[in-house]
């Protein structure tokens, strides 16, 4: 019986590199979105923080504050688009990720449907084989009967 092999092997083989690397392009940007996930939360708490701590009682002191203030809604605001950004980028690699991954199921399940269909075909080669030896036999042990029934028969 012939062995089996995948013709799209190489296909298989590049399906599932490119599915690494997207893999790993994904499990980056998801680090990227913690991280900016993380200095949005400490950005908006250290303006909280700036906002309850309202001490200036000259006017100076109050401009002077309400200009830190303002520095740390921008910060805040950065922030804010940076995460949305990131989130956005980690939802991009998610669907080439999910892209990838179907392209290497779909291949390996053809390949799995090809190897069943390989095994079913060696298995009806291999019956068509003993049919031929049981039907051979059965001729050669049929003609050996026949002979002897002759060779009684004529005696």
């Amino acid at each position: 019986m012939k062995r089996y092999e995948f013709r799209l092997a190489a296909v298989l083989r590049l399906r599932r590199a490119e599915e690494e690397q997207a893999r790993e392009t994904l499990s980056a940007a998801n680090g990227r979105l913690r991280a900016q996930i993380l200095e949005r939360d400490l950005q908006a708490a250290r303006y909280a923080l700036l906002a309850r701590e309202t001490s200036a009682t000259t006017l100076d002191g109050l401009l002077a504050e309400q200009h830190a203030a303002g520095l740390a809604a921008a910060v805040v605001a950065q922030a804010n688009r940076a995460t949305t950004t990131a989130a956005a980028d980690a939802a991009l690699a998610q669907v080439a990720w999910t892209g990838a991954s179907k392209r290497v199921k779909i291949l390996e399940r053809l390949d799995d449907r090809r190897r069943d269909e390989h095994a079913a075909s060696d298995q009806l080669a291999e019956v068509a084989v003993i049919d031929d030896i049981v039907t051979a036999r059965y001729v050669s042990e049929h003609r050996s009967t026949l002979g002897r029934s002759a060779s009684r028969g004529d005696a």
